[in-house]
């Protein structure tokens, strides 16, 4: 058996843990430039404000039902997953861990599997204050289906096990095949056309027939909600294929110069990515578009790919034509000496001339919280009384 387990709304329980005084209240978490919302709290989402909502849209209806609002705070929610997962690491044979806030868990020899479940969101809450949900069955696309149901269903009390097979076909027969994990939108407009509306419907499909309509992992996921096993858990995090940096401008912007110097700041910080990663790439593409929320305006939206010469896949390599072999490396030394500067003396100290002056293209975070976990002089304070 595998086990998914899935924190709840992550980023919104980070915040709650410090500000106890919001436990049960409405609590919604922004993204970078406090854009969009990215976390709600089920009383958020029960307002009916979907994920990735812009806030200025929804700003006068958060505030008319007193929602705590947060800007993201990536430093506190990475320390507290890490430390979320380091306790999971300690309690079971061996974990994968799948994002910031899931991580599947091998159950290979465990005896009493429920117990152990429950202990571990218990020990979980305990410890870090971080309300979890658990689904439990034979493969990783069936516990995904089992941790949707966990989540949503108050009678399975946060952890569901899809133990017997008439048990999985209920909870298929229940869930739409858009929910199914890897099934996009693209090819659930494709199943949907065919009849295939529900996970019951694709697990009864040919699984050689979805490999030729359409590929390898649509063979799998048919497989999987089969309870044949196809992924299996991986001890390694794999190497990341792509690495961005998005944001929404906090301020329209129509001069060229002012585009070019905010295009030159991102890459700078997606160099600075690439380097705690220690990943190279070979293609850098540049994308843009105007608001989509704002349809009244005039729409446009275009991306432009480079090749670089000098480095291909995961490892650098020079090109034919290279003039000097020590100048990669010289170069190596320079960032890490500018990475070194800007981490103690604070992002931005030093930059490149073609960021623009004084980097003012800094995220704007109006509700950021203190950095109460990776900070000596922000640790919280309790006094007893």
């Amino acid at each position: 058996m595998i086990a998914l387990l899935d924190a709840n709304n992550f980023f919104v329980s980070c915040e709650r843990v410090f500000r106890p005084d919001l436990m049960n209240k409405p609590v919604a978490v922004l993204s970078n430039n406090d854009g969009c919302l990215i976390s709600r709290s089920n009383e958020v989402k029960a307002l009916g404000v979907p994920m990735g909502a812009p806030y200025f849209k929804y700003k006068e209806i958060l505030k008319d039902h007193n929602v705590a609002i947060f800007s993201s705070h990536f430093t506190l929610y990475g320390d507290m997953s890490g430390r979320m997962m380091d306790l999971i690491d300690s309690l079971v044979p061996r974990i994968e861990v799948y994002s910031i806030d899931e991580a599947f868990i091998d159950l290979s020899g465990v005896r009493d599997i429920e117990a152990l479940c429950n202990h571990i969101r218990n020990l979980i809450w305990r410890s870090l204050g971080i309300p979890t949900s658990i689904g439990i069955a034979k493969t990783k696309t069936l516990a995904k289906v089992a941790n949707h149901y966990a989540k949503r269903v108050p009678a399975f009390k946060s952890i569901c096990y899809l133990k017997e097979d008439p048990r999985v076909d209920q909870a298929l027969k229940l869930l739409s095949v858009g929910e199914v994990w890897g099934i996009g939108r693209q090819i659930t407009k494709k199943l949907e056309g065919q009849g295939i509306l529900t996970a019951y419907d694709l697990k009864r499909v040919d699984p050689r027939c979805m490999r030729q309509n359409f590929n390898v992992v649509g063979e799998r996921i048919v497989r999987e909600l089969n309870g044949v096993s196809c992924l299996e858990l991986e001890d390694i995090e794999a190497l990341k294929k792509s690495t961005q940096v998005t944001r929404s401008f906090s301020k329209t912007i129509t001069e060229l110069d002012e585009l070019r110097s905010t295009i030159a700041t991102y890459a700078t910080r997606l160099g600075q990515k690439l380097r705690e990663q220690g990943l190279v790439t070979k293609n850098v593409m540049v994308c843009i578009r105007t608001s989509k929320f704002r349809a009244s305006d005039p729409q446009y939206a275009n991306s432009h790919t480079m090749v670089l010469p000098s480095f291909v896949g995961q490892e650098g390599q020079l090109d034919l034509f290279s003039r000097h072999v020590e100048e990669p490396f010289q170069s190596e030394k320079l960032w890490e000496a500018l990475d070194l500067v800007n981490k103690r003396y604070g992002r931005g100290t030093v930059f490149s001339a073609a960021c623009g002056k004084g980097l003012t293209w800094k995220d704007q975070k109006k509700h950021l919280s203190q950095p109460y976990t990776t900070s000596w002089h922000h640790l919280p304070l309790v006094f007893a009384k």
